[in-house]
């Protein structure tokens, strides 16, 4: 049972940072091919987009993810 829990815990964790990174670069690129073709604009839309995704993830996304952590590791022992 323990090493069942374990292994869904993992997946859901696994499932969760892939969905991250998939979303990020998949809306970086949407977003980035409908900036017009001005490269100052361009530059300024990166430092934004990092800046932006990079709060949202380090605030919400990576809290949830060590909870993930801490209820494998719970699990494990």
């Amino acid at each position: 049972m323990k090493i069942r829990n374990i292994n869904i815990y993992s997946f859901i964790k696994f499932f969760l940072v892939a969905g991250v990174l998939i979303l990020f670069l998949g809306s970086f690129f949407k977003i980035y091919i409908s900036v017009p073709n001005n490269l100052s604009i361009k530059i300024v839309f990166i430092i934004l987009y990092l800046w932006f995704t990079m709060g949202i993830n380090i605030n919400f996304i990576m809290p949830l993810i060590g909870l993930i952590d801490k209820e494998i590791n719970k699990r494990k022992r």
